[in-house]
């Protein structure tokens, strides 16, 4: 399998293609990555509400932080590193369903993406699938019924 490197543009292409909200998974200063809830900015910058919990806003404040995206049904991934800092309320995104987040947006972070990276590995088509009827069977040399008496006349 062969791997493509992608360009910043290609990456941010690639993450919003399908909307902006997406589980990516975040580290902070190296620490074990974390599944999170995530949007992702036009320009590339990462906001990570935590709702009423300032726990995250506390611990990455500051640090550099990395965040990785994976294709659900596709074999691409990005990855973005940056320093976060709290989020204020300039941060809310703009979007229909606000109301609906009102307060997950009271704590958490923004990532300022420095750049984003990724790669794209390119697949083998896959064989079609087999039906469930049988595997012919190839040619098998059966015994003569007298072979074993033929050898002692």
């Amino acid at each position: 399998m062969d791997a493509l490197e992608l360009t910043h543009s290609d990456c941010l292409r690639l993450v919003c293609a399908h909307g902006h909200s997406h589980t990516a998974m975040v580290a902070v200063d190296g620490e074990t990555p974390v599944p999170l809830a995530c949007f992702v900015q036009d320009g590339g910058d990462v906001l990570v509400p935590t709702g009423i919990d300032p726990t995250l806003t506390r611990a990455a404040t500051g640090r550099p932080v990395t965040i990785s995206f994976a294709g659900e049904h596709s074999s691409w991934t990005v990855t973005g590193v940056g320093l976060a800092r709290p989020l204020d309320h300039h941060d809310r995104p703009a979007f229909q369903h606000v109301l609906a987040l009102r307060y997950a947006f009271d704590n958490g972070i923004h990532v300022r993406i420095a750049r984003l990276s990724g790669q794209r590995v390119a697949l083998l088509p896959i064989p079609e699938q087999r039906d469930s009827s049988p595997a012919p069977a190839g040619r098998q040399r059966r015994a003569s019924p007298d072979a074993s008496s033929s050898t002692t006349r």
